[in-house]
């Protein structure tokens, strides 16, 4: 084969194979890493902890119940550029109210009261509900629509005498875009030992 032809093919397939041009690199250039959002929260005086996005505002108010005057402790975060809001509450209830439940066999009933008072209070419409638990103590997961195109998942979980409630509030719009933030938010709660 000739030279000529020989250079010529070469030069042609390194034309048409492409080539690169590496640029120059500084081994000093900072190393940029995405932070998540998400941190562990923890409440010693509520005894659980949880993942958030963010440091949640905290709420105490008194409800006055059949049963006496019971202090509701909320911990919100709202992220309005998601259009979403991740909420955990709990409330004691009197040592003897939760005795009557038991000794009555009346515990998965309260729960469900719990629900139906949620669903009511919000105007909500229910979409499904199951049993569940948290370290052997019995709750319920709640999913449901309420007025404004939100959807809620609510938990409800009774531990000896504090009732505690996990609940993800979402704009239908954003939702889809959620569903893993939602469910590892309540997936992540967990009680703090004694």
């Amino acid at each position: 084969m000739n030279l000529r032809i020989f250079s010529y093919f070469v030069g042609v397939s390194i034309l048409l194979s492409g080539y690169t041009i590496t640029q120059p690199g500084s081994a000093n250039q900072p190393l940029i890493i995405a932070q998540s959002i998400w941190k562990k929260f923890s409440d010693p005086e509520g005894r659980f902890s949880i993942l958030m996005p963010g440091t949640p505002t905290v709420t105490k108010h008194k409800v006055n119940t059949k049963d006496g005057l019971v202090e509701v402790n909320m911990f919100t975060v709202e992220r309005q550029q998601d259009e979403v809001k991740y909420t955990v509450a709990y409330i004691d209830y009197p040592e003897n109210y939760i005795q009557m439940l038991k000794d009555k066999n009346l515990v998965e009933q309260a729960i469900d009261t719990g629900k139906t008072t949620a669903l009511e209070h919000e105007k909500g419409t229910l979409i499904s509900e199951e049993k569940i638990n948290l370290s052997g103590y019995p709750g319920k997961e709640v999913n449901y629509t309420k007025p404004g195109d939100k959807i809620i998942k609510h938990r409800i979980f009774l531990v000896e005498k504090r009732l505690y409630q996990v609940s993800a509030e979402a704009s239908k719009k954003k939702q889809k875009y959620l569903t893993k933030s939602i469910s590892g938010f309540c997936d992540s709660f967990t009680l703090l030992p004694k």
